[in-house]
């Protein structure tokens, strides 16, 4: 699958994608979406709630690096507990009613299936809707529908630019960095974070 963006030789495309393709400001402010995402420090949904959703997203786009990554394990300060693998098999089979989930695990997993399938008639879904708001804040589902949004984005636009299928697994430390987009400024960008020409 070819690059549709100029990948300078050395650099790593998920990275540079990220990071360098796109005018400043709206650069910097993607990186600061991605790191609220996955950080999401004021959020009530619990890293099973996002983990589920998440993977379900990185398999529906098919992207090795974000299938492969678990995020109780490889960022730091993610989450106190193993999230097993089985939990993870089942979401990426949209299985919402797997009896491992927990009912907000369950909805959040079929919401994410939907939103992505079935956006024509998820609105209209009364009973669904019902089941949501017996189980969430409209605050949860707003952190939800965000997450949902960014996830499915990110997601399609790594595949659409042509690193899915040819993006490496980062090490711990880059992945955090990645993924927390650690290089972000609220300011002033820093050296490594100049929007492409």
């Amino acid at each position: 699958m070819p690059y549709r963006v100029d990948v300078p030789e050395g650099s790593e495309p998920l990275e540079y994608f990220m990071y360098h393709v796109g005018t400043r400001q709206l650069v910097e402010g993607r990186q600061r979406l991605y790191a609220t995402i996955f950080d999401a420090p004021e959020t009530s949904l619990t890293p099973r709630e996002r983990e589920g959703p998440r993977i379900l997203m990185a398999k529906r786009v098919n992207c090795p690096t974000c299938i492969s990554v678990r995020l109780w394990r490889d960022m730091p300060g993610y989450s106190d507990e193993e999230i097993p693998e089985v939990f993870y098999e089942n979401a990426i089979n949209a299985n919402a009613h797997w009896e491992g989930f927990s009912v907000r695990e369950s909805l959040l997993v079929e919401f994410a299936d939907r939103f992505e399938n079935d956006v024509d008639n998820i609105n209209a879904d009364d009973d669904f809707w019902a089941r949501i708001y017996a189980n969430f804040t409209e605050a949860e589902v707003g952190d939800a529908l965000i997450m949902l949004s960014t996830w499915m984005g990110a997601g399609r636009v790594v595949k659409v630019l042509g690193a899915v299928s040819v993006c490496r697994m980062p090490d711990t430390e880059q992945l955090t960095k990645l993924l927390t987009c650690s290089n972000a400024s609220t300011k002033t960008p820093s050296p490594d974070l100049v929007a492409a020409e």
